[in-house]
């Protein structure tokens, strides 16, 4: 009874903190009704002796202690109790608090509110409603488990050419069809995320996830092609895909200043290199690698290339803990570091690197506690004189009870 459109992504709703305490889950279960409460907070705090700000104000989240807390809701609807076999309607709505708008909008917002219907016995799935499409498209979280974490900090570069990401929604439909049992392929259509960039839409444009239209976002088509396999006693996990999305939004031009539209592609593979367990398939070490683009007129993010070795079960008395790898570089635009630099802008950096340490704990039923340490070489497109560089303590526990 998990959110069906978020595939693998979504919590587990059979493993929350509280069990079926009172049998109150299944009493609910026999109506078609599946739910939980999520807490999640995070703190960031950069451990080097840097600055804690940039021209006065924090140009990136933990330059200075920076936290973030979450209180939710996430449940589904079976609506085969009435006639739609199958069909399924998905809410997650949070409250957010945040000490900087940049990591965490602050208020009421909805992340997801929408139909998922199969047909022809589900080899075509339908997707539509107000949709977070990063847990549609690209799956950029370790292990396929949004609770440890994403693979690294610009793993969510498509968001930059407008695709809609937690926390910020738009209305979309998506159409999965399953060619073979493990070949997929994905077409998506969303009102693109604001043009002037995914803070502002969360913060300032669309607030609490429900405006159908923006100023100068338009439409936005994405399709995925892929190959997923889960670990099983015959076969290592795999998990390939590639994409592309174009937006007819409004975009600045940084050469010009007038309006152009937007593009991404992306390739990202994942494959289980060992199986540890035979009873558990899943435990093992596991490889990846993400290659993404974007054009150099309209974004600051130019190209973004990313290794990553993650272990999931190392200790066979932890079989769900994850530890994780990462190093990711990213290019920035040359076109946006000239703008900057015509406009009277410090001159920024050509790129950044960063280097990601983390391991989740499985603390109870639906509990995680995620540690990570990561290291950054400029770490700020908007940068200073003797501004540093960034490593990171950042702090994560999330509770579905």
């Amino acid at each position: 009874m998990g959110l069906k459109n978020w595939g693998t992504l979504s919590p587990n709703f059979g493993d929350p903190l509280l069990g079926n305490a009172g049998g109150i889950r299944s009493k609910l279960a026999d109506h078609g009704i599946a739910g939980m409460v999520v807490f999640d907070g995070t703190v960031w705090q950069n451990l080097l002796s840097e600055p804690s700000q940039t021209d006065g104000v924090q140009a990136y989240i933990g330059q200075k202690f920076t936290n973030t807390e979450v209180i939710g809701v996430v449940g589904t609807y079976d609506l085969g109790h009435i006639g739609l076999k199958g069909a399924q309607i998905g809410l997650d709505a949070d409250v957010h608090q945040s000490s900087d708008v940049n990591a965490s909008p602050r208020g009421f917002d909805i992340i997801d509110f929408s139909l998922y219907y199969p047909l022809f016995g589900g080899k075509i799935e339908v997707g539509a409603g107000l949709i977070p499409n990063d847990v549609e498209y690209v799956n950029i979280y370790v292990a396929g488990n949004i609770q440890t974490g994403a693979f690294g900090p610009t793993a969510s570069l498509p968001s930059q050419a407008g695709l809609s990401l937690q926390p910020s929604t738009a209305p979309a439909l998506n159409v999965t069809s399953h060619l073979t049992k493990n070949w997929y392929d994905k077409i998506g259509v969303q009102r693109s995320l604001s043009p002037q960039g995914i803070v502002a839409d969360w913060s300032k444009i669309n607030k609490h996830g429900v405006t159908f239209s923006e100023p100068f976002a338009k439409a936005l088509v994405v399709d995925e092609l892929g190959f997923t396999r889960p670990a099983s006693t015959e076969h290592r996990s795999s998990n390939f895909r590639v994409g592309g999305l174009y937006n007819w939004s409004d975009y600045t031009n940084f050469n010009t200043g007038k309006f152009a539209p937007n593009w991404n592609v992306y390739l990202l593979g994942d494959q289980q290199l060992t199986r540890t367990s035979p009873t558990m398939p899943f435990r093992g070490l596991y490889g990846g690698f993400t290659v993404m683009d974007s054009p150099a007129n309209v974004n600051v993010f130019r190209q973004d290339y990313e290794l990553r070795l993650y272990d999931i079960g190392h200790f066979s008395s932890r079989p769900f803990d994850v530890g994780s790898l990462v190093v990711t570089h990213s290019s920035f635009s040359r076109d946006a570091r000239q703008a900057t630099i015509f406009g009277g802008g410090y001159p920024p950096p050509t790129d950044t690197t960063s280097v990601t340490g983390s391991y989740a704990f499985k603390l109870a039923h639906g509990t995680y506690l995620l540690p990570v340490f990561s290291y950054t070489a400029h770490p700020s497109f908007v940068t200073a004189p003797k501004e540093g560089n960034a490593l990171n303590f950042i702090l994560t526990l999330t509770t579905f009870m």
